[in-house]
């Protein structure tokens, strides 16, 4: 476009100009759409369409040796988490069969990611979800976390085992719902007007990716402690009775954490105050059975290795626990500023 100038027009205080239809179809906008407005160095202000609609936007194309190509997961891993829609991959020796499964079998770890083509040295990637679903996921996250946690304080109590790879197999799912919670936290941050749509704002996206986080940290010990128990033939009474006070701290730790989405959710106003004091005592459970396992797990009288191994494991759960209730807390006394 030639430079133009337009009249200013004025409507009580403020004022407006008119943009230029053709630049506003060009770029698909509407009377809903967003525009961002930039102050540069000199002076002059600089308006950028913004869209959260990028179904259209150019696939990010790379081309792998042989020995890129054995990065292939952190690559498609790193690609989802930073929001890329559509990646394009093209090998330059080809596609073998034991590369074309791994990345079939980690399509399947990242929600919306699907190949949208397929050749015998290429792929493209594209997403296909709605990606406005950011809260259920990461409640979904914790959730699948609690029923894995409650599998192996069933196997601590009943010395049951026979059941315990169905639940590290649901380790997957935890891993899952952390990368499309990282995916859109990054979109959050990258688009304002995205962020506006899901009414999410840039620090609450910072505390759920922390959140997803731990949580996905906290599957990982479980998976891993019950491998110890596994090698284990019986459990103290102690650790049966540590393990069960767990389950309570990671439900109070998921309260916390959520408690500006509940009460919003039942269209009440959040009581700052009580709020902050019910996490606090949280905190504090947490950090208090953190310090007992950690106490018993460097007690080395009369036990075997694999149990001090296993009080090291809840240790970290419950330390993670307490991590959460911090990033709720900070997100409960934001919400009063």
């Amino acid at each position: 476009m030639t430079p133009t100038t337009r009249k200013l027009n004025q409507v009580r205080n403020s004022f407006y100009v008119y943009l230029p239809r053709g630049w506003c179809e060009e770029y698909k906008l509407t009377k809903e759409s967003e525009v961002q407005i930039e102050r540069t160095l000199d002076g002059s202000l600089r308006i950028s369409p913004t869209t959260t609609d990028n179904s259209d936007t150019e696939p990010l194309k790379l081309t792998l040796t042989n020995e890129q190509a054995k990065d292939i997961v952190n690559l498609l891993v790193g690609a989802y988490i930073v929001g890329t829609n559509k990646l394009e991959l093209t090998f330059e020796d080809g596609l073998d069969m034991t590369t074309r499964g791994e990345i079939s079998k980690w399509i399947r770890r990242l929600p919306g990611f699907e190949i949208f083509d397929e050749h015998s040295n290429s792929f493209v990637l594209s997403d296909t979800s709605e990606k406005q679903v950011i809260t259920p996921i990461l409640r979904q996250q914790f959730a699948t976390t609690k029923y894995m946690l409650n599998g192996l304080l069933h196997m601590i109590e009943s010395g049951d085992i026979e059941n315990h790879t169905r639940i590290i197999d649901r380790d997957e799912d935890v891993d899952r719902h952390r990368y499309f919670v990282e995916r859109l936290c990054h979109m959050i941050l990258r688009d304002p007007a995205y962020a506006r749509k899901i009414a999410l704002s840039s620090p609450d996206a910072l505390s759920f990716s922390l959140a997803a986080k731990y949580v996905e940290r906290i599957a990982d010990h479980i998976c891993a402690a019950i491998l110890e128990l596994v090698q284990l033939k019986t459990t103290s009474p102690k650790m049966k009775k540590i393990a069960g006070d767990i389950i309570y701290v990671f439900e109070d730790t998921r309260t916390a954490f959520f408690s500006i989405d509940t009460t919003k959710r039942k269209g009440k106003k959040l009581d700052i105050a009580e709020s902050s004091e019910n996490a606090l005592k949280t905190l504090n459970k947490a950090t208090l059975l953190a310090e007992a396992l950690q106490k018993e797990g460097s007690s080395r009288r009369e036990k075997t290795t694999h149990e001090i191994v296993l009080f090291l494991h809840l240790e970290r759960i419950t330390s993670y626990c307490a991590d959460i209730v911090e990033v709720g807390i900070n997100r409960i006394i934001a919400s009063g500023l």
